[in-house]
């Protein structure tokens, strides 16, 4: 029979030629409104499956090598609607066994497929609207021949231009219609390796880009809503039909015949197969006028219109386009019954499609589609999903989904109904209804399994979507899903960068990320599709790099933005230089990238995020500059920012490190109304949707780390009452930080000497140092507040035990130079006061000794010098004042030479006086 053969998975017919024999295993399921029957063992299969008639009985018999003992003894019939019983004949054709089904009724229809992990063919069975065209059993009594690869259709020069198939003629498709024809085993296998295949490394599942639930921080994902991300374009799902389509072109083909009008007909012939298309249509042209009811006419139509497609694919000029379309629509006008009408009618829609010309594309299909000659054709269906894909386009999303709706209850064809299951979540998707996306794909994997492996593009696009609805942790799960299927993918880069920045969102280990990115480079090298992932690279690396090497970068990023395709790479790449510029702390620079960058895009949709990045950039400098104690660079950068990019922002915490600044400055009437301020804000924020993100976000201390600030303020600015009420709406103390627990403690115990009730400060005092008991960093100011306030209460044998045990403590730890001073000055001066010299001496010497190599002491170590002086220890003051000096030591320098000099004319003021008898006598006198 003459037919045109073009490919539908609704039709897979796969016979490997290289199949090796193995032993199979088969089952059979009852699968919702299908029949499953499937089987496995072997990598590469030798099959071949036919439907025939015998007698009253309708029959599938599927010739298969290689079958076991417990294989047969699986394939036992169930209960079902489709198949009336199973019977496994050994070896009767060719050394291959037959399985053969009996169908309950003429309007069961089969779909054969593969899949390669694991391995399995797999034959499943549904009702169709229409019985299927059924072959004689003596049809297929002759031997069953090897298989085959279906050849490009002809068309023979008789009027009708009818097609011939060279194929094996002996086996039908179960589907006879025009559009449906076997695949070619090579192609199958070809294209389940490229889709479905794995790298054979070490770590082929990627499983070292997994998150553990316990990797997963909750402010790690907040603080990502202020970072920029790239929206990677929708992976189109492809028509299952539509390539092969393009690819079984027909073959024109013109007997040989001893007359003029056959000569100049092989010569056009001649010309269109060595792809002289401008010469070809002039001379058609020609050919037309000279032979106007030439038999040749009809091909040469046909032959017309295939030149001006062509000529447009080669040249990409639109005209060509044009006048392909319309040559098509006149020789469909002309021929509407040539055996070549359908197939052109939908090409002729679906190369508009192709092209994006929707409007066009609209118009022939629905012409395709109200073609009463299509009517019951399956090219109605394949032209219903190109018009519903065109309105998805024209954002026309709800007329999209009544026609995959009406092509859903139209069809039974598996195939079919598994890509109007995607499709309606990539129009969801379009339209950016993520939840409903998501939805839809979920739903398509459940009903129609082979949905997972045939259609990349449902796992890509649900990856996008749970990633743009936050949903982070299942956008992860599909984006390793995605690669770990499609590894060899187009869109694989994308899905293997977007693994990167997840695990950055999610708060995984920063190695993960960059390693992801590494990963997305090392496999699919300098592709436009890596760029992203190179630019979060270079970015990252920025933080160590000297400057020669900065500067390169810079230049390569340039380079890198340029030749990606995807849209606001631009300001991608600006987003990343200027995070490696905050990752090195040079703020100002990130800050100038921004602004520059802002100037010139000011009307960019989402140019707000570039305000916010720079507003961010700036708090974070301010903090930076806090940290490392440059007030004064505090208020400087502040000024220079406070009538542009600070103007009307609403960051709460600028505020807050302004206070800081002035606090420090002796600003306290400002740094007060800056605390208060962020206090009152703070309040209102409470309960509010942004108080979370707000305080993951920002440099925020809690309510009474504030008030703790507004009361040493006031302090410091002489306001007691002021203070001690800020102090009291402190609600909870022990949630302080431990350092701000010790100032909260300090400070009350100053206000109480304030009001001259020395008990309570010195209780509040003790208390603190028995909780703080073995932390010597915070014990040691508190240690040294108590002995004060003791001295000042003169409780002075408690004082003395006091400042031994800081002391004590001192001598065990390191200890700050402001500490060791105080105490080296205030305990041994009340030891003297209490006539304590000697042990005077002995803290003194303790203390020079254990820290004198690291602080000067200058001043201890004067004193220790001054009471041997007094003890009328010359040499041992000598001893000490000699080792004075450093930093700040000039004045205990020169004090302790002036003494030593006086002392000096003392002993030789004396040795003199006792050489005159008579002054002699007056001294002993004395």
């Amino acid at each position: 029979m003459k037919k045109i053969f073009l490919i539908t998975i609704a039709s897979l017919i796969v016979n490997a030629i290289t199949a090796q024999a193995s032993d199979l295993k088969g089952l059979v399921s009852l699968q919702g409104e299908t029949f499953n029957f499937e089987l496995t063992g072997q990598k590469n299969w030798d099959y071949d499956i036919k439907r025939v008639k015998d007698k009253s009985q309708t029959k599938i018999q599927l010739y298969v090598k290689s079958l076991d003992q417990q294989a047969i003894d699986k394939i036992k019939n169930i209960e079902n609607p489709f198949v009336k019983s199973i019977q496994v004949t050994p070896q009767s054709v060719d050394g291959k066994w037959l399985v053969e089904f009996v169908l309950k009724n003429a309007q069961v229809e089969t779909f054969d497929y593969l899949t390669d992990q694991p391995s399995k063919l797999i034959v499943d069975f549904y009702l169709s609207d229409t019985p299927a065209a059924d072959t004689t059993v003596e049809a297929i009594k002759k031997p069953v021949p090897k298989s085959k690869m279906v050849k490009k259709e002809k068309v023979a020069s008789s009027p009708k231009s009818a097609v011939e198939d060279t194929a094996n003629k002996s086996r039908r498709p179960a589907d006879f219609d025009v559009l449906n024809i076997d695949a070619k085993s090579s192609d199958v296998e070809t294209s389940l390796f490229l889709k479905a295949g794995l790298y054979d490394g070490g770590d082929s599942k990627f499983a070292r880009f997994s998150m553990r639930d316990t990797d997963f921080n909750e402010e790690s994902v907040i603080r990502s809503q202020n970072n920029y991300y790239l929206k990677f374009p929708i992976l189109e799902s492809e028509f299952s039909f539509w390539n092969k389509i393009k690819e079984n072109k027909p073959v024109y083909e013109f007997a040989h015949k001893n007359n003029d009008e056959n000569k100049q007909a092989r010569l056009l012939k001649t010309l269109f197969d060595k792809k002289r298309y401008l010469v070809f249509i002039q001379t058609a042209e020609w050919f037309k006028n000279k032979f106007p009811e030439s038999e040749y006419n009809e091909s040469i139509a046909f032959m017309t219109s295939d030149a001006y497609l062509e000529l447009w694919k080669a040249e990409k000029n639109e005209a060509f386009f044009e006048q392909a379309q319309n040559a098509y629509r006149q020789t469909l006008l002309k021929y509407p019954d040539s055996v070549l009408a359908e197939r052109t009618s939908l090409l002729s829609g679906m190369y508009a499609v192709e092209k994006q010309d929707y409007m066009g594309a609209i118009r022939a299909l629905n012409y395709h589609i109200e073609n009463k000659r299509y009517a019951d054709k399956i090219s109605k269906q394949y032209a219903y999903l190109g018009l519903a894909h065109c309105y998805s386009k024209m954002n026309k999303v709800d007329e999209a989904l009544k026609i995959l709706a009406l092509v859903e209850k139209e069809t039974k064809n598996p195939v079919i109904l598994a890509e109007v299951a995607v499709r309606r979540g990539d129009f969801y998707f379009n339209a950016r209804k993520y939840v409903e996306a998501i939805s839809a794909y979920e739903q398509a994997v459940v009903k129609h399994g082979v949905v997972a492996k045939m259609f990349p593009s449902l796992h890509f696009n649900k990856m996008e979507a749970y990633f743009w609805d936050k949903k982070y942790r299942d956008s992860h799960a599909a984006a390793l899903e995605f690669v770990q299927i499609f590894p060899a993918h187009a869109f694989a880069p994308y899905a293997l960068t977007r693994v990167g920045e997840l695990l950055d969102i999610m708060g995984a280990d920063q190695s993960k990320a960059v390693g992801s990115y590494l990963e997305t480079h090392f496999r699919y090298g300098d592709s436009p599709k890596t760029i992203v992932a190179r630019l979060h690279l270079l970015s990252a690396r920025m933080k160590s790099m000297k400057k020669d090497e900065l500067d390169e970068t810079l230049k390569k990023m340039d380079v890198l933005a340029v030749s990606s395709e995807l849209q606001n790479v631009d300001q991608f790449k600006i987003a990343m230089i200027s995070d490696g510029f905050a990752r090195r702390k040079e703020y100002p620079q990130a800050i100038k990238i921004l602004s520059k960058f802002y100037q010139q895009n000011p009307l960019r949709a989402d140019a707000q995020q570039v305000t916010q990045r720079i507003v961010r950039n700036i708090n974070d400098e301010l903090k930076f500059l806090v940290d490392n104690q440059k007030f004064k660079e505090v208020l400087k950068t502040y000024r220079g920012y406070s009538d542009n990019w600070l103007k009307g922002q609403n960051r709460i915490d600028t505020d807050y490190l302004i206070g800081l600044a002035y606090e420090n400055a002796g600003a306290y009437n400002v740094s007060i109304e800056k605390f208060n301020k962020t206090l009152s804000r703070i309040e209102a924020l409470k309960g509010t949707p942004r108080e979370k993100a707000t305080l993951v976000n920002e440099y925020l201390p809690s309510t009474d780390e504030l008030y703790l600030k507004v009361a040493a303020s006031h302090f410091e600015n002489k306001n007691f009452q002021d203070a001690y009420q800020a102090l009291e709406k402190i609600q909870d103390p022990l949630s302080l930080p431990e350092t701000e627990q010790l100032q909260r403690v300090l400070l009350a115990s100053k206000l109480y000497e304030q009001k001259g009730d020395y008990e309570t400060s010195i209780r509040y005092l003790s208390e603190l140092t028995r909780l703080w008991e073995g932390k010597a960093q915070l014990l040691m100011p508190a240690l040294l507040r108590l002995a004060e306030m003791q001295t000042k209460k003169n409780d002075v044998s408690d004082a003395i035990r006091t400042y031994q045990r800081a002391v004590d403590i001192m001598l065990a730890n390191e200890t700050e130079a402001q500490m060791l001073h105080t105490l080296g000055k205030d305990y041994p001066e009340l030891l003297i006061r209490q006539a304590k010299t000697e042990d005077a001496i002995k803290v003194l010497s303790q203390l020079i000794n254990k820290f004198a190599e690291k602080h000067s002491m200058a001043q201890e170590k004067y004193l220790l010098g001054n009471l041997h002086f007094k003890n009328g220890e010359i040499k041992k003051a000598e001893q000490a004042w000699s080792q004075i000096k450093g930093a700040d030591s000039d004045i205990w320098k020169k004090l302790s030479t002036e003494k030593l000099k006086q002392a000096l004319w003392d002993e030789d003021y004396k040795k003199h006086i006792k050489r005159i008898p008579a002054m002699s006598q007056v001294e002993e006198g004395q």
